[in-house]
């Protein structure tokens, strides 16, 4: 079963092959980031575009994953001390760029950092915050995010 998210909509597609129906008239976009936790338990999330999100990228050429997740989050974010654990969920959601249909399946990690490296928010993605969120903190940010980031935050936390 897949979900995919359409603006605030979600369907459900059965299986692999509705999947790959459906997203035959996509743009197709691969990416990936993570859940990053640190020592004290607080999760990273950053702040773009008048919505509280995950850092997360494009997946490069030639590029795996896992490494993709991780280059991604520290571009995002300026850690350089991460670590990957494992695949939290895939996601699925559709938006239009410069007149495109485009659908991004986005890889998602569990994401350890040590404590003390500073946070810095790359302004060339429009992040204008990133901060670490105590997870009985999270509540407020979750309302002002996207359905597909909440999906990502039930899977890590509730199974």
């Amino acid at each position: 079963m897949h979900k995919v998210y359409i603006g605030n909509e979600c369907i459900t597609l059965a299986d692999d092959r509705e999947l790959e129906m459906f997203c035959e008239p996509y743009h197709q976009i691969v990416a990936a980031g993570g859940i990053v936790e640190n020592p004290a338990g607080e999760c990273l999330m950053i702040y773009r575009r008048g919505c509280w999100d995950l850092p997360k990228g494009k997946q490069e050429p030639g590029e795996d994953i896992v490494t993709c997740a991780l280059r991604e989050v520290s571009e995002e974010t300026g850690l350089d001390d991460l670590t990957a654990g494992s695949l939290i969920c895939v996601t699925h959601h559709c938006y239009i760029f410069q007149n495109v249909s485009c659908i991004k399946h986005t890889w998602w990690y569990r994401m350890k950092s040590q404590a003390g490296q500073e946070l810095v928010p790359q302004a060339e993605e429009q992040i204008e915050q990133a901060v670490w969120v105590a997870r009985q903190n999270l509540p407020p940010k979750l309302a002002n995010t996207y359905p597909s980031i909440r999906e990502v935050f039930l899977k890590a936390y509730n199974g």
